[in-house]
């Protein structure tokens, strides 16, 4: 089930966060494509053409709570949630995602059991960006708080799990390299990074220089983010995917850098993720 708005509230879930400093501008992600980064790591950019579009002022919380096994406590639901909230704050000060124009962006903090392969509880939260097209005159386009928003469109998402097991464990997942203190990972062309305390291995001249396998194994029993004090490496996976044809035309640099799923690209490669860590952790 779902907790409503009104419960999170009595349950004293949507106390006032304090305000945490952008994570500053990553050092660079060779991956990054070079068009893409000309348009928004360049001095001050504007916010581009079209439509004011609408944003989430907070993210959406839904935490599913299980019908038959024991309920997550109400104190991890808020540490959870208190620590998603750092990689919003981060996220929206990325010059790609202020004033959006001719893209809207919905944020959600999905909070749940995940089941395990091997039957473990583990507990896990993950934070979307969703990123929409916002055409002028389009059927569709509905005002919202003076901005604009489709909310029939498709739009391209950005993941970041806090603990990105079922990721590792039920996904195709590729390493790319090493990126500063990350892993470099790909599903298919979209991109991602893996960071962590410790990394798994990974060796470009080995065979077997990547297994995601043995990785969830470890991750399904890590509770470092919701449990004080628990073994574990703060695992944090960051994943931006549209539909297939612009995750390749992004990989090759052809995507026009005003689409949304640019936008969101764009703020995956200049957010220091490191530094975002540093502050998940920090929040008791």
């Amino acid at each position: 089930m779902k907790y409503s708005l009104l419960k999170l509230a009595m349950l004293g879930l949507f106390m006032t966060t304090p305000a945490i400093p952008a994570a500053l501008a990553a050092p660079g992600d060779s991956r990054a494509p070079k068009k893409l980064m000309e348009r928004w790591a360049i001095g001050t950019p504007g916010p581009g053409a079209g439509l004011p579009g609408w944003y989430s002022k907070a993210p959406d919380i839904h935490v599913h709570q299980p019908r038959t096994d024991a309920r997550i406590p109400v104190a991890e639901i808020d540490l959870l949630r208190r620590r998603a909230m750092v990689v919003f704050d981060a996220l929206m000060m990325q010059p790609s995602l202020r004033d959006v124009r001719g893209t809207s962006l919905q944020a959600d903090i999905n909070i749940s059991v995940v089941p395990t392969i091997d039957g473990v509880r583990l507990v896990a939260a993950t934070f979307s960006l969703s990123a929409k097209s916002v055409v002028d005159g389009r059927p569709g386009v509905v005002q919202r708080d003076g901005r604009y928003i489709d909310p029939d469109q498709e739009g391209a998402v950005l993941r970041v799990f806090l603990n990105p097991y079922d990721m590792m464990a039920r996904r195709q997942v590729q390493a790319e390299g090493v990126q500063g203190g990350g892993l470099q990972i790909r599903t298919g062309s979209a991109y991602g990074l893996y960071v962590a305390d410790r990394l798994p291995a990974y060796d470009a001249d080995s065979e077997y220089a990547w297994a995601p396998r043995p990785l969830a194994l470890e991750l399904q029993n890590d509770r470092s983010w919701y449990q004080p004090g628990a073994a574990g490496v703060h695992p944090l996976l960051v994943h931006m995917s549209s539909y297939s044809q612009e995750n390749d035309d992004l990989r090759s640099d052809r995507l026009n850098p005003e689409r949304p799923a640019a936008r969101l690209a764009a703020a995956m490669f200049m957010t220091d993720w490191e530094d975002v860590r540093r502050r998940m952790k920090a929040v008791a």
